[in-house]
């Protein structure tokens, strides 16, 4: 039996990655997947292909930096599927320097994206699940979020933060049913990570692995709590 049978599920930046793997991997568990991400056409492209393989998907361009968006992202998904259950901030980017090398530009971009997304994405999430009897909020986080090295700075940062938020989140839901965790992989083979980065990509965790965490995360049951997974 599919284990999310029922459920929807909104992503964002569900158009390639990690949340392209999230995306289909919810999918294939039964779940309504609503697909949050800027590129329109990426999104109408991943929605394409679920349904061709029997799932539910639902297109909504958007950009996690605009609190407008993450608004009407949310209402989107409960006035088209009737419902909410689990919400997957999953939208980041990264800047690999040297805090000295860093411009103030660039920490804006990487928080306005990383953190900022991530409160407004749980924010709204969280508004709806505790008035309608709970539901789960997964942050994609990082090693990175846990420990920090030369040249992660800023990223380091936005995870931290992301943490912060996570904990914070999931204590204030409890009394609600509303759970918060945080997955926190290494490298994952994504896009995001270049040739540069490793000797070999099988060094790499595959994103099925990440996805495989989440569904884990959205079944438990409805008393246990993870915080964080690694």
């Amino acid at each position: 039996m599919k284990r999310l049978q029922g459920k929807v599920v909104a992503i964002t930046g569900a158009s390639s990655g990690i949340g392209r793997g999230l995306a289909e991997r919810f999918a294939a568990e039964g779940a309504a997947v609503v697909l949050g991400a800027r590129t329109a056409s990426k999104l109408e492209e991943l929605a394409a292909s679920i349904r061709k393989a029997g799932g539910k998907a639902l297109a909504v361009p958007m950009d996690v930096r605009r609190e407008e968006d993450i608004v009407r992202f949310v209402q989107t998904a409960v006035q088209k599927l009737g419902r909410l259950d689990v919400f997957v901030n999953n939208a980041g980017i990264g800047v690999w320097k040297r805090v000295e090398d860093t411009s103030l530009a660039e920490l804006h971009a990487v928080l306005r994206t990383n953190l900022y997304g991530t409160f407004l994405g749980s924010r709204e999430a969280f508004r709806h699940m505790r008035a309608h009897g709970g539901g789960t909020i997964l942050n994609i986080s990082s090693m990175a979020g846990k420990d920090a090295w030369e040249g992660t700075g800023l990223y380091s940062a936005s995870k931290f933060g992301v943490q912060g938020l996570s904990r914070a989140l999931a204590d204030e839901g409890r009394a609600h049913g509303v759970r918060v965790s945080c997955i926190c992989p290494g490298m994952v083979d994504t896009p995001l990570i270049s040739t540069a980065d490793v000797a070999s990509r099988d060094e790499l965790i595959a994103v099925a692995d990440v996805a495989e965490a989440a569904i884990y995360l959205a079944t438990l049951a409805p008393n246990v709590m993870v915080q964080d997974l690694l």
